[in-house]
């Protein structure tokens, strides 16, 4: 799969687990309300979208 780094969190995630060019299916839930990822995390990433729990500080403080 190809991977894709977040533009707002920096983690990396497959590209086709994202409805938005650059940000993650977390970031992309957080700021504009689309579907969230139901996270299945394996050695420190969700092996569905292969997120690793990163946040910003904005999407933090939302």
């Amino acid at each position: 799969m190809e991977l894709e780094k977040c533009s707002e969190c920096g983690s990396e995630y497959y590209k086709a687990s994202s409805k938005m060019m650059s940000l993650c299916p977390e970031c992309a839930s957080i700021l504009y309300g689309y579907e969230k990822c139901e996270h299945v995390f394996k050695d420190g990433r969700c092996i569905k979208c292969y997120w690793d729990g990163s946040k910003s500080r904005y999407t933090e403080s939302l």
